[in-house]
């Protein structure tokens, strides 16, 4: 069990023991090109970790036989910054994990930590231990979880505290199963809330005690006094009034955000390549076969459903932008290159449409293709999905030299991908994001009701008709192995493991 959280994103994410709450909000450049943060001046040289209580009693109100109630129990950083790097140099190398240590000065200091810390990607294992007892002291729950210092639970621990936090607030663990380099952190004057309506079923009413420990080995590793390692608080389940549990966090606003004024800029024919980035698309994942039942003796539709990530490495973002020309319903698209926060040029690039019959969002067309291939990898059949519109949904390798650590906005629903009356969109996707889709449902996964079974491969193509300027267009193409097996409306897959990494069933 978990008790961290991760956002969710384009399809919904499974919840985990705590429910999602919304990332703190964090200002950044208008371009995906901002570096993080400037280090905070530090008093010491080792962070001092410490467990906070909010409030010594909590009322949490029963609905049904489920209660749910945030215990308020934060894990803060008193002194120094927590900075945990967690990495790998390639697919088939061991994932590190790396303590980060500000010194004064501005000096770190690296302190490689052992494998078992990690969780999978999902945080810190182990790291926290809950109990619940009753008011005579019956123990009900005794529960030890993974913590996510990422996990967008970050609060100001005082009125001095930096404005915004300086980690990282997208969740430990991408979307995918495929991230590459991560920073999990808690800034000085900032704590995280790692139990966030934390949830129980057939509890009684009545008054408990709610009591949570930083485990013995990571009071250890981060120099945790007994008594900054331990929170208690009581619990009085009453009768829940008003209608329902609470709400899993505030919903994300529906409002367009305002694109910013860009400058009149040069076209180029050579963009320097420092400012390039680099479009890499990783293998597919969440793989299984759909079967939409049919009517009037159709026998239904089989489809090959699946995900595809597309991300960003190289020197700069990928910054994609449509101009209206004359009323068209398509509109021309220009690549723009960013250098220190400034552009500095753009090329004609590919166009931009709409959604169908007037609804949707604007798409990029030229983004990224799927196909089936056979297992002599020619062409079986194509994915009708041919449009995109481009949001960073997962941070792959955050620990590039140009990412991002918190862009500007995450996915789509706070209108980055424009209106139908829009006279210019642009979509960007930083350093160090991947963009991820979900290819579901006729018109986009591949209908497989006469592919007959066997060995294939679904191959994911970044930039397809080459309309944008990379670093790199060697590791535009990826492929992953699937076998195709059962009869018509129980098709099955079956996907082998990529690098030893993500077997699925």
């Amino acid at each position: 069990m978990r008790f961290s959280r991760r956002r969710s994103r384009r399809t919904a994410a499974a919840l985990a023991a705590a429910c999602l709450a919304a990332a703190a909000p964090a200002a950044s450049p208008p371009a995906a090109q901002a570096a993080p943060a400037a280090r905070p001046h530090v008093a010491g040289a080792r962070p001092v970790l410490s467990l906070i209580v909010a409030q010594r009693v909590i009322t949490a109100q029963k609905y049904g036989n489920q209660v749910r109630f945030d215990p308020g129990v934060y894990v803060g950083d008193a002194r120094a910054p927590l900075q945990i790097n967690v990495a790998r140099r390639s697919y088939t190398s061991p994932v590190t994990v790396t303590q980060i240590i500000h010194l004064r000065g501005g000096r770190l200091r690296r302190r490689h930590l052992p494998a078992w810390v990690n969780d999978n990607w999902n945080g810190l294992t182990r790291f926290l231990h809950l109990t619940l007892r009753t008011s005579t002291g019956k123990l009900v729950l005794s529960q030890y979880g993974a913590f996510c210092p990422a996990d967008g639970s970050a609060q100001k621990t005082g009125p001095g505290s930096p404005q915004n936090p300086l980690f990282p607030q997208d969740g430990c663990g991408s979307h995918d199963p495929f991230p590459r380099g991560e920073v999990w952190g808690i800034q000085r004057g900032w704590a995280v809330d790692p139990l966030y309506f934390y949830a129980f079923t057939n509890l009684k009413l009545g008054t408990y005690h709610a009591t949570v420990r930083i485990t013995p080995r990571y009071r250890r590793m981060f120099h945790v006094a007994a008594a900054q390692a331990v929170g208690r608080v009581t619990v009085k389940v009453v009768n829940g009034t008003g209608g329902g549990p609470p709400s899993r966090g505030p919903a994300a606003s529906t409002s367009p955000r305002p694109l910013p004024t860009l400058p009149q800029v040069p076209l180029l024919k050579h963009p320097p390549r420092d400012v390039l980035p680099d479009l890499i698309p990783l293998p597919a994942w969440g793989i299984y076969v759909q079967h939409l039942p049919g009517s009037n003796g159709h026998p239904g539709t089989d489809l090959l459903t699946f995900n595809g990530t597309v991300w960003i490495s190289g020197n700069g973002p990928l910054d994609v932008e449509g101009f209206r020309h004359d009323g068209s319903p398509v509109m021309p698209a220009y690549q723009y290159f960013w250098r220190n926060g400034h552009i500095i040029g753009r090329v004609r690039a590919g166009t931009m449409g709409f959604g169908k019959k007037g609804t949707g969002v604007w798409h990029f067309r030229q983004f990224a293709q799927y196909r089936l291939l056979k297992a002599d990898k020619k062409l079986e059949l194509n994915s009708g999905k041919v449009g995109f519109c481009i949001a960073p949904t997962d941070p792959i390798d955050i620990l590039l030299r140009h990412s991002v650590w918190n862009p500007q906005n995450l996915g789509f629903g706070r209108g980055e991908c424009g209106s139908p009356s829009a006279l210019w969109v642009q979509e960007e996707l930083p350093v160090g994001w991947g963009d991820t889709y979900a290819q579901y449902g006729v018109g986009q996964a591949v209908t497989i009701n006469n592919v007959p079974n066997g060995t294939y491969y679904i191959e994911t193509i970044a930039d397809p008709e080459h309309v944008l300027r990379e670093t790199n267009t060697a590791n535009d193409v990826t492929r992953r192995k699937i076998i195709l097996g059962g009869t018509p409306g129980h098709r099955t897959v079956e996907v082998p493991p990529w690098h030893s990494i993500d077997p699925e069933p």
